[in-house]
C-alpha cells in the first residue's frame, strides 16, 4: 500500500471516501452511495441514503479547528434547532447520541474527528447578491445575535476569542520567518508589521469594554449562505468565536467590500437587522480595523495553503495593496 503522502489528490481523496464509509458505520443510515463534494478548509463528501435522504460527512482539519471548536458548533447548531425555526445546517447525532465522531485506519495518518449532516438545498448566495437577498441576511445574523445573547454554554463549551489577528488555536505568524521569505518583499512584510501593530491592539481593547461577549458565527458570508426557493440557509459554522455583533457583521460586509453596490447592499443588511435587534454602535474606522484584522490573517494563511507559489504572490500582492490603503484611511 502507498503512503497517504504519495498518493495523488484524486488518490488521497479515494482513500479518505473509505474512511467516511467506515465512520457512517456509527449512524442510524443505511447508506447508498458516498461521493467526493468538495475540499476547502475541510474535506466533505455528499452521503445518500438508500430512504433518499441526502447528507454531507464532514472531516475536519487538524489545522484549522479543534476538538473544542467542533463541540462548540454541535452544541450551538443543536440549540438553534430545538429553539428556532432558522434555516440552519443540521448535524446529525450518532446512534450513541454524541455528534463527533473519531475514526482512523491504516494508510490514512492520524486518527480523524468528522461530523454528518443533513443536505442543504440550492446553490451559493454569491449568485444571488442583493438587496433583498441581504436584507434578509441582516435579519437572520440578528436572530442569530438573539439567541446566542441568551444561551447559556456550559462549561466544557469554550469558544475561542478574536481578541488578536492569528486568534485560531496555535496559530501562528509565519509572514516574517525565514520559511516563508520568498513570498513575501520587505515592503509587504513593513505593511504587515504595521496592521499588526494598529489591529492586535485594537482587537484586544474590544473586550475590555464593558460588555459580555457571546459566541458568534465568525464566517457568514455568501460562500456560506445557501439560496433555495428564495429562502437563505446558513452553513459552517466551524468558526465560531465569543464576540460581539459589530465583528460577525464586519465579516460579513468584508466580502461585499469591493462591490460597486457595497453601498447600496450594506445598507439593505443594516435595516434588515434592524428588524429583529438594534444595530449595534461602531464606526466606519472601526468596521474597517476589522477588515485590516481579517485580511493580514488571510495574508499569512496564504502562504501555508495555497497550492503554487505564484498563486499565493498574486494574492499577497493585490491584499497588502489594499491593506496600505486602508492604513492610510485609519491613521
Amino acid at each position: 500500500m502507498k503512503s497517504y503522502e504519495e498518493l495523488t489528490f484524486r488518490g488521497r481523496n479515494l482513500r479518505l471516501r473509505k474512511l467516511c464509509i467506515k465512520a457512517l458505520e456509527a449512524y442510524s443510515i443505511e447508506v447508498a452511495r458516498v461521493r467526493y463534494l468538495t475540499t476547502e478548509s475541510t474535506t466533505m463528501f455528499r452521503v445518500d441514503a438508500v430512504d433518499g435522504s441526502k447528507y454531507v460527512i464532514r472531516l475536519y482539519s487538524e489545522m484549522d479547528s479543534s476538538l473544542a471548536e467542533n463541540q462548540t458548533e454541535m452544541f450551538w447548531l443543536a440549540a438553534l434547532a430545538r429553539d428556532t425555526d432558522l434555516r440552519v445546517v443540521q448535524p446529525v447525532a450518532r446512534v450513541d447520541g454524541d455528534y463527533i465522531t473519531f475514526v482512523s485506519m491504516e494508510g490514512v495518518p492520524a486518527e480523524k474527528r468528522c461530523a454528518l449532516y443533513k443536505w442543504v438545498p440550492g446553490v451559493p448566495l454569491e449568485k444571488y447578491i442583493s438587496k433583498k437577498t441581504y436584507y434578509q441576511l441582516g435579519a437572520i445574523m440578528a436572530a442569530l445575535h438573539n439567541h446566542a445573547e441568551r444561551l447559556i454554554l456550559p462549561a466544557h463549551i469554550q469558544p475561542k476569542r478574536w481578541d488578536k489577528i492569528f486568534y485560531f488555536p496555535d496559530e501562528k505568524a509565519v509572514y516574517n520567518t525565514s520559511e516563508f521569505r520568498d513570498l513575501y518583499t520587505p515592503a509587504q512584510i513593513r505593511i504587515l508589521d504595521r496592521a499588526c501593530a494598529c489591529a492586535d491592539p485594537f482587537l484586544a481593547g474590544i473586550y475590555k469594554k464593558d460588555r459580555i461577549p457571546f459566541v458568534i458565527h465568525g464566517d457568514l458570508h455568501f460562500w456560506n449562505v445557501h439560496i433555495h426557493r428564495g429562502k437563505l440557509y446558513v452553513l459552517d459554522f466551524e468558526d465560531m468565536v465569543m464576540g460581539f455583533p459589530a465583528q460577525d457583521i464586519s465579516i460579513c460586509l468584508y466580502y461585499l467590500r469591493n462591490e460597486t453596490t457595497y453601498a447600496g447592499l450594506a445598507s439593505a443588511f443594516q435595516a434588515g437587522y434592524a428588524t429583529v435587534r438594534e444595530w449595534p454602535s461602531f464606526s466606519q474606522r472601526d468596521l474597517q480595523m476589522l477588515w485590516v484584522a481579517r485580511m493580514v490573517n488571510f495574508v499569512n494563511y496564504a502562504a501555508q495553503v495555497f497550492d503554487k507559489d505564484e498563486d499565493a504572490r498574486e494574492y499577497i500582492t493585490s491584499r497588502c495593496v489594499e491593506l496600505e490603503g486602508f492604513l492610510t484611511k485609519t491613521a
